[in-house]
């Protein structure tokens, strides 16, 4: 049995297609929601309330902290040949919580720039080293700034596994995406039916949500602010996922101040085109 394999590039057209599909339909005379589909999933004793009123926030303004932004590279930052001051842009990959009744639609633009660049000998003794740190959010014309750390970050790879049917699953005969069961960077698997399902972690508890849009936590309070519950967006990651997927052994991360450092004593440390990372807002400003 042969296996479809999409890439996250491939697999949001198919989201787009399928959207513009719905479009049609309603011009045709059809029933046409113009809202995204939530609803209800179930699988198994599990089930999940995706239903929202959120809207797309008009006018950017200052984020609050724990709120997460799941975005991908779309250059390559390698130790040792970037300079230092270089400025690159990562945008992000899915619907983006941010209050509990409005969210960042995808594609919001995150600035970031090198702090440190260096090659190393290839010893424990003189790592490479590869230190970034992204500074400014730009979303409809609007620009504000944020300090966020890295909760986890996956090599490319990895993310296009997160796009196939899970390994086991009956899915893989099965041509439509919208209804696949698929495994996120950390293990949570996504069981969708209609694009509509839970996130289902450890012990089979249901720990997310995912839509048309996206894949998401359970609601929660952010430890700053007098907000309502809000769910984060989790992109292609598992909500308990931390650190590096798929950078080879010895290679560490480390996130704190602003800063996010890459070190790696037998190569380059390197980020790659099309790796994606899991962005947390550390404070608000």
């Amino acid at each position: 049995m042969s296996v479809v394999r999409l890439t996250s590039c491939e697999l949001y057209g198919h989201m787009r297609n399928f959207w513009k599909t719905r479009v049609a339909l309603g011009s045709l005379g059809f029933v046409l929601e113009s809202q995204p589909v939530y609803g209800r999933a179930t699988t198994g004793r599990a089930t999940t309330a995706i239903a929202t009123e959120s809207r797309a926030v008009s006018e950017l303004l200052p984020l609050q902290a724990d709120v997460t932004l799941p975005v991908q590279m779309g250059r390559t930052l390698r130790a040792g040949k970037v300079k230092p001051g270089t400025v690159f842009l990562v945008k992000t990959m899915q619907r983006v919580p941010v209050s509990a009744d409005g969210y960042l639609e995808r594609g919001a633009r995150v600035r970031g720039e090198v702090v440190s660049s260096d090659a190393g000998d290839g010893t424990a003794a003189h790592p490479s080293v590869l230190t970034i740190r992204f500074t400014q959010l730009s979303y409809r014309g609007r620009t504000v700034p944020v300090e966020m750390r890295a909760i986890a970050m996956a090599n490319l790879m990895n993310v296009d596994d997160t796009f196939l049917p899970a390994t086991g699953s009956t899915d893989r005969g099965n041509p439509n995406p919208a209804s696949w069961t698929t495994t996120q960077v950390g293990g949570d698997e996504v069981v969708r039916s209609g694009w509509v399902g839970p996130v289902v972690g450890s012990g089979l508890r249901t720990v997310g949500s995912a839509d048309f849009y996206g894949v998401y936590s359970l609601p929660s309070k952010p430890r700053e602010g007098d907000g309502g519950m809000i769910p984060r967006a989790m992109g292609v990651f598992s909500t308990t996922a931390k650190g590096l997927y798929g950078y080879g052994e010895g290679v560490q991360m480390e996130s704190s101040g602003g800063l996010i450092t890459i070190t790696n004593p037998m190569g380059r440390a390197v980020i790659r085109a099309g790796d994606n990372l899991l962005l947390e807002v550390v404070a608000g400003r």
